[in-house]
């Protein structure tokens, strides 16, 4: 009842209530000018598993996907209209959770609701709660650890607090495993605060339970019905993905692999194509059933294709890595593409203010990047962990990874870290800028 009451005191803030209503009325004008939901590649393989869900038997499921997403699909019946005004409701609830960071945060409710109404402007989340994807789903659960950061329940955490990290923790890995690193991310974190021996194993270890079990359980229904002890079946597709410019050096016994796809590559360059989905264009065409025709022992193969190319190619590897896959993560995803308005005129005008908000959002990136050395520096001088600190290490790290796991769309993962870059820049500015003496303080 206690908890109850403080939910119910925060919603009756009129700062609350008129962002929920801003955030509603913005959600609704949008989409009575699109009236349509977006599908894009991807979508089919979340809407087959919410299918297989809805039954509650995955027996002849072949792994495309994890659950996390196509349970919110399931919930709906396997309706998308439906699917997205869930997105639509998780979007507002969002702004609730960014809205009580802020507080958290020490900026006044004034600042708190100004902030939160501008990056609730930014087209990109209408983008992705009008589509099948789970973009949208991401940032809401990412908004509820900001917030549970924000608030220090990793500082001296109680054990039901643990609990619930871990819990929310583990669905986050549902919903996408590659998201299985944050839990130990946070785990090395307080371990390094006050490092010792003795206190490498802690009680915030409860925090690894949720996620372990989420990865390797669904690994595992992956494994009886496919036969590969794998999160999802791209992951050998995907490792192949990263051969893109070095895939003449495969070894000969891949051939079957390494011609069509030098062959699609050199393709995609000349018809200005994404050359990273090269290895898809040829699977897409079917230019490999005559040796796999299941996706699962395809997937496989491709994997260790993809391992071998890259081990006995490590320079070429890494300079892909750093000079395309990391510096990519960086980039303003554009989804402006898969969302047509029906009124050309409207499309435009949104084509136009959407160039420049993907303008002033990559400025909040080139920022963020300068800091993380600023917030790096002050964490060896003294340290101590601060919000600032969590978001840089989890955003560095999700830089870092995403370049060395795949090749391809990789600006979409830097997505659900936008608004956390935004308020680690906005926090610079509040606790430092104002004080002209700060460099003297820190350099000292």
């Amino acid at each position: 009842m206690k908890h109850l009451n403080k939910i119910i005191q925060f919603l009756n803030q009129k700062e609350v209530k008129l962002l929920l209503l801003i955030g509603f009325l913005f959600r609704t004008l949008l989409f009575l000018m699109y009236l349509k939901i977006t599908k894009v590649p991807d979508s089919w393989s979340y809407m087959e598993l919410s299918e297989y869900i809805l039954k509650l038997d995955f027996s002849g499921y072949i792994g495309w996907r994890s659950p996390g997403y196509p349970i919110l699909i399931a919930l709906a019946f396997g309706t998308m209209k439906i699917t997205m005004l869930y997105q639509f409701l998780i979007g507002l609830f969002t702004l609730c959770f960014w809205y009580a960071t802020l507080e958290e945060l020490q900026f006044s409710k004034k600042q708190s609701f100004w902030i939160v109404l501008l990056i609730n402007s930014l087209l990109c989340y209408f983008f992705f709660e009008t589509a099948i994807l789970v973009e949208a789903f991401v940032v809401f659960v990412f908004s509820i650890i900001f917030w549970m950061l924000s608030k220090k329940y990793l500082e001296e955490p109680t054990l039901i607090q643990l609990v619930l990290i871990s819990l929310l923790l583990g669905f986050l890995v549902l919903i996408k495993p590659f998201y299985a690193y944050v839990s130990f991310l946070f785990y090395g974190l307080y371990a390094l605060k006050s490092f010792s021996f003795k206190k490498i194993i802690n009680r915030r270890i409860i925090i690894l339970i949720f996620p372990l079990i989420a990865y390797f359980g669904w690994s595992y229904v992956n494994k009886l019905n496919t036969g590969y002890f794998v999160s999802t079946t791209y992951f050998g597709l995907n490792i192949s993905q990263n051969c893109v410019y070095f895939v003449e050096k495969a070894p000969e016994k891949y051939k079957w692999i390494k011609d069509p796809y030098i062959k699609y590559r050199d393709e995609a360059i000349k018809e200005n194509k994404d050359v990273a989905m090269s290895i898809w264009y040829a699977y897409n065409d079917s230019v490999f059933n005559k040796y796999y025709n299941n996706f699962p022992d395809l997937s496989n193969e491709l994997g260790k294709f993809g391992k071998e190319t890259i081990e006995n190619n490590q320079a070429d590897f890494f300079e892909q890595v750093i000079s395309k896959s990391f510096l990519d993560f960086w980039k303003v995803f554009d989804m402006k593409p898969f969302v047509k308005f029906n009124n050309s005129s409207v499309d435009s005008i949104i084509g136009f203010i959407w160039k420049i908000q993907s303008f002033i959002i990559q400025i909040f990136k080139i920022v963020f990047i300068g800091l993380m050395f600023f917030y790096f520096y002050l964490f060896l001088k003294n340290r101590r962990i601060t919000f600032e600190l969590i978001i840089i290490a989890l955003v560095f790290s999700s830089s870092v990874l995403q370049a060395l796991v795949t090749f391809g769309n990789n600006s979409r993962f830097s997505f659900p870290f936008e608004f956390a870059m935004i308020v680690v820049v906005l926090l610079f500015v509040k606790n430092h800028i104002k004080s002209p003496k700060f460099l003297n303080k820190y350099l000292q």
